[in-house]
């Protein structure tokens, strides 16, 4: 069993990469700003600095991204208003909402599967979720002070 569950955890990137490939077509996006989107999406904004390392790509590129998402309606600038010579990047209403529908089904499909499971096997499940992605984060740090 243990071996089928690590078959199932090789398999799912592969599935989460479709479907941010499909998600980013649907919204007419390219990779990048779909993850830009996530990013805001995340949060209650971030500076071009902050989105820049969260992307992991040059101040130049964010730019760019920032640009794109700003000219088709997907984020805006705003001012910080704690401190005036910041300017945040929100998400815009309009692409909430177009995520929100891209993505509803699936949601309504995650509830709908999880009823499945017994009150006491809930906890587990949340465990194994957790565990999975504090692992994946702390290899991905690994793998980038290899690059560094």
């Amino acid at each position: 069993m243990v071996e089928r569950v690590l078959e199932q955890l090789r398999l799912l990137p592969n599935d989460v990469d479709d479907l941010s490939g499909t998600l980013a077509s649907y919204l007419h996006l390219n990779r990048t700003d779909l993850r830009a989107l996530k990013v805001l999406r995340q949060s209650d904004g971030v500076t071009a600095g902050e989105l820049a390392r969260a992307l992991r790509v040059t101040s130049g590129a964010t730019t760019r991204v920032i640009d794109s998402l700003v000219e088709a309606g997907h984020a805006q600038r705003e001012t910080d208003e704690r401190d005036r010579r910041r300017t945040m990047i929100r998400i815009t209403p309009k692409a909430e909402r177009a995520f929100a529908t891209a993505l509803a089904r699936l949601q309504e499909d995650w509830l709908r599967a999880l009823t499945t499971y017994r009150e006491d096997e809930l906890p587990v499940v949340l465990r194994f979720i957790s565990d999975y992605r504090r692992l994946v984060r702390g290899h991905s740090r690994r793998l980038s002070r290899a690059i560094s």
